[in-house]
Formats: structure tokens, sequence, C-alpha cells
């Protein structure tokens, strides 16, 4: 078996058995929606066991995917498998609404323990895509009929059915026959510093892009009295964890209370620890969101389960809408989220975030010095970005590099989020990974770095 302590590709990917599995997922897969026209890695995994992946031809790899972040605790982990089979021995997984559940009100308990002001509520879901769609249905009805638009941010990816597939969007694959038919959603730009769109430094920029919206928007699209509220991803994750400078989150709250709008927090991604606090909001002081959604982490990677955390004033217009369905708050996915927040708490996870996030931003802060090729690195506890370019000076995407540095990753045992249209990685480790493991394969990548930037004559500092 070898050393199980740190990742081990004794096969090339793909292996005998990847390749097989593949070619034959071509013949009964009914479409994989992929973008960029690579695959994002060349083997099947099998196994997950904590903070490794195992592919059916018994390669371990370093799991930076962690379930696309909705993994906290690594795979598996034992005391979560635990709690989610005793829910399961107790109740099940379907909860109807027409019933009340326990299992409900332990991780309402938990939550609304840690959650930041003024969120005293708590409606459940079952996914991401599901859950931000109804919170802004609630926002919509809390504002009333006369206010139809919502506020959203280029870049942003709020969810992949026709109410969130077109709110942000992250990009035009993602909202391909979806835009036509739907309407409400203003579109706006998100401060992607490293790639401002009006071309502006920060911070003499003085946060233009935000600007936008009272002297464009406004002025041109909609009153302030039509305006619902505004929906934002604090950091943008899909987008390759974009983090705004300090003060854009608070201007834009100021901006919400000026115009009476409801303040709406998509931390599908990013809550639970994910950026080092329980809720990434609580990175910026003085903002508060009214509705607040979470998913992906909440889940413990077991069992989809999502919900949004309301205002008490949110209570009655969510009241009188439909939410969930058949499997929203089911009741075994609800002990096991209980279970994950207590285990986050009791362990000092959020302590070994801060670790992880050190030694990110020292490993590839290093190399964005180093090497031409690396043109920024975003880091915000265990949400991470590396971007490639050609050059430092132009900034030109480099998606071929980065397909070549992901690839060596994985000759090596390392997996990151990574698809082929974008000119970045995101390493997204369990929150719970040791800091030493979390940089052997911070090593790994850069020796992949330095591998491609020599192959193609890029240069080394």
């Amino acid at each position: 078996m070898g050393d199980q302590t740190r990742p081990n590709v004794h096969t090339p990917p793909p292996g005998p058995r990847s390749a097989a599995l593949m070619k034959r997922a071509d013949e009964i897969l009914l479409g994989v929606s992929l973008i960029g026209g690579w695959p994002p890695n060349h083997f099947v995994s099998r196994y997950r066991d904590g903070w490794f992946i195992e592919d059916v031809d018994g390669n371990r790899y370093l799991d930076w995917i962690n379930g696309w972040a909705s993994a906290p605790l690594g795979g598996n982990h034992p005391e979560l498998v635990a709690a989610a089979h005793q829910g399961l021995v107790d109740y099940g997984t379907e909860c109807l609404s027409a019933l009340r559940v326990e299992h409900q009100w332990l991780l309402a308990e938990k939550l609304h323990e840690i959650a930041p002001p003024p969120l005293t509520k708590v409606v459940y879901d079952t996914t991401g895509s599901e859950v931000v769609e109804n919170a802004v249905r609630i926002m919509r009805e809390a504002a009333g009929p006369g206010r139809p638009f919502v506020i959203t941010f280029l870049g942003s990816f709020h969810g992949g059915n026709y109410g969130t597939g077109a709110m942000g969007p992250h990009n035009a694959h993602y909202n391909h026959a979806i835009e036509p038919f739907m309407s409400g959603w203003i579109n706006v730009p998100f401060p992607t510093c490293y790639r401002c769109p009006y071309h502006l430094a920060y911070p003499a920029c003085d946060i233009a892009c935000l600007d936008y919206i009272e002297e464009v928007v406004l002025k041109y699209k909609a009153t302030p009295e039509s305006i619902a509220g505004v929906a934002v991803e604090l950091v943008q994750g899909e987008n390759g964890v974009q983090i705004p400078p300090p003060e854009w989150p608070v201007r834009l709250y100021d901006l919400c209370q000026k115009h009476g709008w409801i303040f709406y927090n998509d931390e599908v991604q990013e809550g639970v620890g994910r950026t080092g606090k329980w809720f990434a909001i609580e990175h910026w002081q003085g903002v508060e969101a009214e509705l607040l959604s979470l998913g992906k982490g909440i889940s413990g990677g077991l069992m989809p389960l999502a919900c949004t955390l309301g205002s008490d004033r949110m209570s009655a217009p969510a009241g009188k809408l439909y939410t969930g369905g058949t499997f929203a708050g089911n009741p075994a996915a609800c002990l096991m989220a209980a279970k994950l927040l207590e285990i986050i708490e009791r362990d000092h996870v959020l302590d070994n975030v801060v670790e992880l996030e050190k030694v990110a931003k020292a490993k590839f802060g290093a190399m964005k010095e180093k090497y031409e090729i690396v043109g920024d690195v975003r880091v915000l506890g265990a949400y991470m970005c590396v971007e490639f370019v050609e050059d430092k000076e132009s900034k030109t995407p480099a998606h071929e590099l980065t397909r070549e540095i992901v690839y060596a990753m994985e000759r090596r045992g390392v997996v990151p989020i990574y698809e082929p249209a974008f000119n970045y990685f995101r390493p997204t480790p369990a929150l719970n990974q040791p800091p030493d493991l979390f940089a052997l394969g911070c090593d790994l990548v850069e020796e992949c770095v330095a591998e491609v930037s020599a192959a193609h004559g890029k240069g080394v500092k």
C-alpha cells in the first residue's frame, strides 16, 4: 500500500481501469457538461479517506477538490458518518413539510448560536441552487410587488437552474439557453481588482465599479424604488476567489441602507468556516445580511443539505411561499450537520484554517514573486486561487500553461478545483487538513510550475 500519509501515484493517469471507465462513460452518460474542451482530470475516483482520494487504479491523491468545498472535515469523517447513520436509523431522509421532525430543531439551534445578527430564523432546502432561488423569492416577497429587480454581480455563481443561472452570470456557458427566458436581474461589475473592468488600480480607483450602480443603473435602468435588494457573494468563488477591497462590502451595505434594499449574502460555498470565520460576512464589521444562505459545507460532504438564515422580518414573507421539497432539511442530514458544527468548534478547526492561510500566502506568494507565469494569488482562509499568465506585464491568460501545470500536479498526486476554460486553479483543502500536509502539496505545485516554466522558456527571477 505504501505510505498512506502522502500522495502516491504509481500508475500515471489514466490507468487502465480509469481509461476503460471513461471510455464507457461516453457510451452511457447523457452529456457531461465541461467548460473548455479538456477533461478536468484523467482518473476515476473510487474511495475517499480523510484528506486523500484513491482512484480505481490504486493511485492516491491529495484532495484539494474537497467535494467542491462541500466536505469541511475531509472525506468520510467517522463522527459525521455515525451521526448520519443514526439519523437514517431514526427516521430516514425524506422530510415532507407537513411533518415536524426533531432533528431540524437540533441543527437550527446550533445555527442560531453562531449566526451573526440580525439572522435569527432558519428555513431548510436541499441544494445550493434551490436555496439561492428561494432566498431571492423571499427577498422579493418581503420587498413587495413594486420591487421586481435584484442587483447581482458579474462573475458570481449562484446555481445552475433557470432562476439562478442568469443571476451572475459566472460564465456564458452557465447561462446558456437560460438568460433569454429570465428577467429581473440587473448584473453589475464586481471588484475583480487584478483584472479591473475599468483598467484602474486600487486604491486610486476609489471603487469605481461600485459607483456604477448609482451612476449608471439608477440613471438608465431602474429607479431605487423598483429594486428589491442585492444578492452577492462577498468573495466570488467560481470566478477565481475574487476578494473585494476592504471598504467595498461596507459601501455596498451602506448603499442598501440608503435605498431600503434587502442585503442577501450567498455563502453556499464560502460559509461554514471556509474563510476562517463561521461566515465570510464576519470579515467586514458593520455589514449585516437579512438573508444568508448556506449549502455545500453544511452538508459535510455526506448528504445534500442547504438552508437560508433570515432576520425576524423575513419570516412572515417566507411563510407565504412554498420552499424546500421532499428532502429539504432531511433528518439524517440535519443530525449530521449539527455534529459537524460541534466538531468544528470542539476541535478549534477555524484556528487550523488560519494556519492553512499562512502556509498558502507564504508558499504561493513566493511563487508569484519567483515565476513569470504566476500572475496573481488570492487567499482568504482556505479559500484560494492561483492564476497563471503568459507574462506579468500583459497579464494575458495562460490557459494552456494552466492545463499543463494542473496535469503535472495530477501526476504528482495533487488534485485542485480546475476547469479548463479558466487560467487558474483553486486549492480547496479540508478545513482540518494538517498544515504540513498542505505545505507538502504546495511544494509539489512549485515543482510543476518550475517544470512547465522551463519547458516553455518562461522566466524565473
